[in-house]
Order: structure tokens, then C-alpha cells, then sequence
């Protein structure tokens, strides 16, 4: 394990201190850098089970760059994704996994 990993995961609770003390502020936001997405819709990917509010939802789609992938899908960002759903590029795989 190195030593970035190690540092951002006791940050974020999941690796013990051997000693001294770890304080955090405010709140902890982790993006993995390997996007992963799960069978279900766009949307359902991005809200990751939080509610919707449309204007920080739009806001989302827009600061992540996800309007013009929003146009080439079938079904919008309604349509499905993972399994048996439509094959995404990389790009739009981290994209979605940003908006997260």
C-alpha cells in the first residue's frame, strides 16, 4: 500500500492510526479513479439514492460535462446502463461516476 493510499484512508476512517490523532472539518468527498457504475439508470447512478432537486441536479450534469452524453443516449439519463443496459465509453463511465 502506499503512502498516498494509506493517507486517504485513514481520512476517511477505514484504516486505524497506530498512533496521534486525525481530525477532519467539513466534509470528505472520494472519487475513485476507476469509475464503476451499477445496473440502472443514469440518473439513478448519479443520485446514488439521494433525492432529486432539479436545480442541483442540472447544475451537476452541467458542471460534469454530461449534457451533450445526456443528447446521445436513447432514453436521456433515464436510460440504462450496466448490465444488458448500453455500452459506455470511459469518458462518459468517469463523467457519471463524477457526478456521483
Amino acid at each position: 500500500m502506499s503512502v498516498s493510499s494509506s493517507l486517504i484512508q485513514a481520512i476517511l476512517g477505514e484504516l486505524p492510526l497506530s498512533s496521534g490523532t486525525l481530525t477532519v472539518g467539513g466534509e470528505i468527498s472520494y472519487a475513485s479513479q476507476e469509475p464503476w457504475l451499477f445496473a440502472g439508470t443514469v440518473r439513478q447512478n448519479i443520485l446514488f439514492g439521494q433525492p432529486y432537486e432539479p436545480k442541483r441536479y442540472k447544475e451537476v450534469v452541467k458542471v460534469c460535462a454530461l449534457q451533450r452524453d445526456f443528447e446521445l443516449f436513447p432514453k436521456g439519463d433515464k436510460t440504462v446502463v450496466g448490465e444488458r443496459g448500453v455500452s459506455l465509453s470511459g469518458g462518459q463511465r468517469s463523467r457519471i461516476n463524477l457526478a456521483r
